[in-house]
């Protein structure tokens, strides 16, 4: 391969020379970071970031965001919790799934149907979620009873195959599905062509509304999936779960993983890089025993630089295709 051919790919994938440098930062100064241990560990402490970086991959490349993802995921955790003692704990976490789908879906609905601005809709449903969550925990936290469902409830959020965790595995099954959705799909074609042009995709017959509708169930699916699994790991939930930062930092993964927020441009596995490149980074700081404001620091200038590449990656594609 021409070096020219290789300045083309980096150019189009900015994440891939990013991830060499910071890996090979790591290596140099991070004693312990290539423990193959540690690796895993990195993977499998991400995994529900991951998961819900998924949903939010298919709302981005529609050209939208979902804000209420991070009480979303508080929500879901605190029902499955609380519910288990009264209806179970199976039929506790297919209501807290359906509660995070009937999230998607009201914001789905109100933005593709009603044509109202997705930030002020999925602000309004965060603060709404947050508000239902502090009122259903009553400001404590909440545990499973100690049932045998409870326990093995307990027991899955800290289960592992081998070096990975059972709920890794989940992400992985996931990963593979939402990459063939998204190319191998009429619905995944449709998403790319909507977040690209809404006007060009309703013009060439592309029912653009329901395209968004499902993508914002997606997302809530995943999100609430995502506080189930948190609430398995740490065998309870609180209120607080998932704020304030949580879809900040899936929003930022999924972006650092190339999607852009104009839409019509993402991919899945470079969004699993994104998360995975945010995990490194916590990863990093912890083993060099930096403070976790710096670490936030650090992700939010690195997101800027990401930017600022791609903004002049873009100009410079843009220049060439004038000149030519």
């Amino acid at each position: 391969m021409s070096w020219g051919n290789i300045k083309k790919f980096l150019s189009k994938n900015t994440i891939i020379p990013i991830w060499i440098v910071f890996f090979v930062f790591a290596v140099i100064f991070v004693p312990g970071f290539l423990n193959v241990n540690n690796l895993f560990n990195v993977f499998n402490q991400n995994a529900m970031k991951g998961i819900m970086a998924i949903g939010m991959t298919f709302v981005i490349i529609n050209s939208y965001f979902d804000m209420s993802t991070c009480t979303l995921v508080a929500l879901a955790a605190s029902l499955a919790c609380g519910l288990e003692g009264s209806i179970g704990m199976i039929p506790g976490i297919i209501v807290a799934l359906l509660v995070g789908c009937l999230v998607g879906a009201i914001n789905g609905f109100l933005v593709a149907y009603a044509r109202i601005n997705a930030f002020v809709v999925t602000l309004a449903m965060m603060l709404g979620c947050r508000g239902f969550g502090y009122i259903y925990h009553a400001e404590q936290s909440l545990i499973p009873n100690h049932t045998d469902a409870g326990w093995a409830f307990i027991d899955f959020g800290a289960g592992k195959i081998g070096p990975l965790s059972y709920i890794s595995i989940i992400f992985i099954v996931l990963l593979l599905l939402a990459h063939y959705v998204l190319k191998y799909t009429t619905h995944g074609r449709n998403t790319y062509a909507v977040g690209g042009n809404e006007n060009s995709a309703f013009n060439a017959g592309i029912n653009y509304k329901r395209t968004t509708f499902i993508n914002f169930v997606i997302c809530g699916f995943t999100g609430a999936l995502g506080g189930i699994l948190y609430a398995a790991f740490a065998g309870s939930s609180t209120p607080t779960l998932g704020w304030p930062d949580m879809h900040m930092l899936v929003i930022a993964g999924v972006v650092l993983g190339g999607c852009k927020l104009t839409g019509g441009v993402g991919n899945i596995w470079y969004t699993l890089g994104g998360i995975m490149l945010l995990g490194v980074i916590n990863n990093m700081m912890n083993l060099l025993n930096v403070q976790t404001y710096v670490n936030r620091l650090v992700t939010g200038l690195i997101m800027i630089g990401v930017l600022y590449l791609d903004k002049v990656m873009m100009h410079k594609k843009t220049k060439k295709a004038n000149l030519e």
